[in-house]
């Protein structure tokens, strides 16, 4: 069995990213590749707009689990989520961020899944030798040791950190979870920095293979929090009018292009960043007519 799995609990926003990745993949897989698996706190929201078909399924999830399950950090639900997908839907585990849309049919992802390969989203190179904010948890971070599971966990020159908006396994790995939840409670408790989440799942699932990028196959543009607004008011107005052109509608915002352009802007050393907002020509949302 292949499971593609969304997590939307909480924003509103979420869902209308959700729907947007799910038409994305609609497009390009055939209908019998995966079950859809929404985990929300309002299936409602989606069933509006994407209707009930067969293969989309919201499993139930109570109000007083969906607490326990966040606990202290948004991370948390996250792993709890693939902890019940893994026992309750058994196979080949594919789960998505919301933000994400597919651009290629990921048949080929979910084959390799069937062999034992992991899966992240994207390579975001050794942290020694990444980006600012990289290199920093590198220096405060190398030398310490992690104890998991009777499993010694350093961060040294060689270690490579990888996006956490895509994570793939067969499901018979989902023993790695509660390890992976340990570790990144480790690491917040050492440094407190936003990416350790990802950090503990690229160094759990890179101890024994190596991983793959889903990169080529799903975008995920992680950096675009602000086209939320856009994407809500397109689905309010054009959902009614049908699917296809729904799914028009959102595309013509090209989202990957905003994506490239943001993160260049993103990647220019300091002080040209510095001189382009005392010109007024730091990069900003265009506007977007809906």
């Amino acid at each position: 069995m292949n499971s593609l799995i969304y997590l939307a609990y909480g924003l509103p926003d979420l869902i209308n990213e959700g729907i947007y990745s799910i038409l994305s993949y609609q497009r390009l897989a055939r209908r019998d590749l995966a079950q859809i698996l929404i985990y929300t706190d309002q299936p409602t929201e989606f069933q509006q707009v994407l209707g009930t078909p067969a293969n989309i399924q919201y499993p139930p999830i109570s109000a007083g689990q969906w607490q326990a399950w966040r606990g202290s950090r948004v991370y948390l639900l996250k792993i709890e989520v693939l902890k019940h997908a893994a026992e309750h839907y058994p196979g080949n585990l594919l789960f998505v961020d919301t933000d994400t849309i597919w651009q290629q049919d990921p048949e080929p992802i979910f084959h390799a899944l069937g062999g034992g390969q992991r899966y992240m989203h994207v390579c975001e190179g050794v942290m020694a030798e990444g980006d600012y904010l990289s290199q920093k948890i590198y220096r405060r971070l190398r030398g310490h040791q992690w104890q998991i599971n009777g499993r010694t966990f350093t961060l040294d020159a060689t270690t490579r950190l990888y996006n956490s908006g895509v994570l793939g396994f067969p499901s018979h790995d989902a023993s790695l979870l509660d390890g992976i939840r340990e570790l990144a409670e480790q690491l917040y408790a050492t440094y407190n920095k936003h990416i350790m989440e990802q950090l503990a799942f690229s160094m759990q699932f890179q101890t024994d293979r190596t991983l793959a990028e889903a990169a080529p196959y799903v975008l995920h543009y992680w950096n675009l929090k602000e086209i939320r607004p856009v994407l809500t008011q397109l689905v309010h107005r054009y959902a009614p009018q049908g699917l296809d052109v729904l799914y028009a509608q959102l595309s013509r915002v090209n989202i990957s292009e905003l994506h490239a352009q943001e993160l260049a802007y993103r990647g220019l050393a300091g002080w040209q960043r510095t001189l382009l907002k005392l010109q007024g020509r730091r990069w900003r949302l265009p506007h977007i007519d809906v």
